[in-house]
């Protein structure tokens, strides 16, 4: 018998400030095992308001034009909740098997809102008032299906979405 005893590496810091978040986490807002918080998708559910105005009230296009993007951390920044500094420090440390397909929903929920708004500004300018409902019913559905998948990871979900279905969504 050799005698040979397993290496035990030391964390890191990295691994223990991760760590520490967990445990900051648990009771908060923030998901302990993600270090993500569903409080973001707030912002994505004021635009899918807006487009669901459109069809009745053309005029909220305007409204749906000044909507901006948000980084994760710039939402929380603006934001009033209590965990708030907890989720834009925890913001860097979430596993990349969470955060990689959240920020990739983020980024297509954003491609989705600035392809919706041109057409939907194309379809009120040529008056075509059948067209602005199933453009804007279909990007308010198909933004509640990206925001469900994405609070789906936020609570910890692996399940990584095909970019092939993410597209599909974008076809109108």
């Amino acid at each position: 018998m050799s005698g040979s005893v397993a290496k035990v590496e030391p964390e890191t810091e990295r691994e223990a400030k991760t760590r520490d978040l967990q445990q900051r986490a648990q009771g908060s807002n923030v998901n302990e095992k993600t270090l993500l918080a569903t409080d973001y998708l707030n912002h994505i559910n004021e635009i899918v308001m807006l487009f669901d105005l459109v069809p009745d009230a053309p005029e909220c296009l305007e409204d749906c034009k000044t909507w901006q993007p948000l980084t994760y951390q710039d939402h929380f920044r603006a934001s009033h909740i209590a965990d708030r500094d907890l989720a834009i420090e925890a913001y860097d440390y979430a596993p990349p098997a969470y955060k990689q397909p959240f920020d990739q929903l983020v980024s297509e929920m954003n491609r989705l809102v600035a392809i919706s708004i041109e057409r939907l500004d194309t379809a009120i300018a040529e008056g075509e008032e059948e067209i602005t409902r199933m453009i804007a019913e279909r990007a308010s559905r198909n933004l509640q299906d990206l925001i469900g998948q994405a609070s789906a990871v936020i609570h910890g979900s692996d399940h990584v979405v095909d970019q092939a279905q993410i597209d599909a969504l974008m076809q109108f």
